[in-house]
Order: C-alpha cells, then structure tokens, then sequence
C-alpha cells in the first residue's frame, strides 16, 4: 500500500494504492488523521488503484471523516471498484460517504 497526495485548490487529493488491510491500516491512519491535523479539512480520496479493503480499512476511513465533519469539511470518494463498492454497501458505508464515478466530481462536490 502506498498513499499518493497532490492538491487541486482548496481540496487534498488522496490515492489509496493497494490493500487497505491490517497490515497496512495503522500507517495510512496515521497519514490520514495527520492531514487532517494539518488542516486539510476538505479530502478527495481515488480509489481507482485500491484493490483491496478491510473491515480495518473501513475503520480507518470512519475515523478520518468523522474527524473531517467535526473540522467542519467535505470528504468525497472517487473511482471505486466494484468490488469496493460491495463492501461499502454491505458495510452501509455507501450512506455515509459521498461516492463519485470520477476524481473530478469528488473534488467539484469537497470545493463547494
């Protein structure tokens, strides 16, 4: 698992890149809650390189936008694959996070 970031106005840009499992958790949730920490309160995250996803991973992604809501931001998913998707459904996290087909649409929806 890697994490790529880059910023597109106001918005940080997150690529998740791999497996979000136990292995790989603590340290993308210590990257994660750091930028928040950092100020980034407005997150777009591309899962288009993510192959993989947790029940761990899952509680990494709850943690960061509930500390992203209290910082008063926007958090957006983009590009998931279907098999993500599934787990977020089943997880019911598909009514917690706004997803997107696109990057772009992710950032439109964190910039407003």
């Amino acid at each position: 698992m890697h994490i790529e970031e880059a910023k597109r106005g106001i918005v940080k840009l997150v690529a998740l890149c791999g497996k979000l499992d136990a292995n790989t958790s603590p340290d993308v949730e210590k990257r994660l809650l750091a930028l928040v920490d950092e100020g980034e309160s407005r997150i777009a995250f591309d899962f288009s390189q993510l192959t993989y996803i947790s029940s761990l991973g899952l509680r990494v992604l709850l943690l960061v936008a509930k500390r992203v809501q209290k910082a008063g931001g926007k958090l957006a998913v983009a590009a998931v694959s279907d098999q993500i998707y599934e787990v977020f459904t089943i997880a019911g996290f598909h009514n917690i996070f706004s997803i997107y087909p696109t990057l772009d649409e992710a950032v439109t929806h964190c910039a407003c």
